[in-house]
């Protein structure tokens, strides 16, 4: 194990399993759910969505997670309410490659267009999905009964509503305020980063 704090203050763990076949990342980032502007609710995670499409360095939308798959492994990201983790692991061989596609979420990513009406839509069905869970409606029923005022009691999900048609209304680009978010919020010091894999 080996802790750094890089010069940026973003905090690096490395741990290093010489015989490990897999290897992984983790970012988590010091940003959630409760940072949503109050007019746009799932704006974070929204943006969580949003960093999976493409960068500038890697432009072709949806090619991170394709690598990652074709090299046996798989990703994920959520939102939870002071932080969104973002993760993958791979075969221990493509460690390197995997983790400058990954890096690039947090360097330079693009938001296009498209790629913000797709993934509205996509928002929007997992919130759909998240109706038939007991568990999440018990969360919002204990969101419903919280403090009003508290950034708890937000919806934070995100959906159609939230940011498509309520934005829409008022004359206000999504595609603008999820760019201004991720420019506002995400930054080195508040990033913890954790790697696993052979390497010393």
């Amino acid at each position: 194990y080996r802790h750094l704090v890089l010069s940026n203050r973003m905090e690096v763990l490395i741990i290093s399993d010489p015989e490990s076949e897999k290897a992984a990342a983790a970012m988590d980032m010091r940003v959630g759910a409760f940072s949503d502007p109050d007019d746009v609710p799932g704006l974070a995670h929204f943006l969580e969505h949003m960093l999976f499409y493409s960068s500038e360095k890697y432009p072709t939308e949806d090619a991170y997670s394709k690598f990652i798959s074709e090299h046996g492994g798989s990703s994920n990201a959520y939102t939870a309410a002071e932080s969104t983790n973002y993760h993958f692991d791979v075969h221990h061989l493509q460690l390197e490659e995997a983790l400058d596609r990954f890096a690039q979420f947090f360097v330079c990513p693009l938001i296009s267009k498209d790629g913000v009406d797709r993934e509205i839509n996509a928002v929007n069905n997992e919130n759909g999905k998240n109706l038939l869970s007991d568990q999440w409606r018990r969360l919002q029923l204990r969101k419903h009964l919280s403090v009003a005022t508290h950034p708890f009691h937000k919806f934070s999900t995100g959906n159609l509503e939230t940011l498509g048609n309520v934005p829409k209304s008022k004359g206000q680009d999504v595609r603008d305020m999820v760019e201004a978010f991720y420019q506002s919020k995400y930054s080195a010091n508040l990033m913890k980063l954790v790697l696993y894999g052979r390497q010393p």
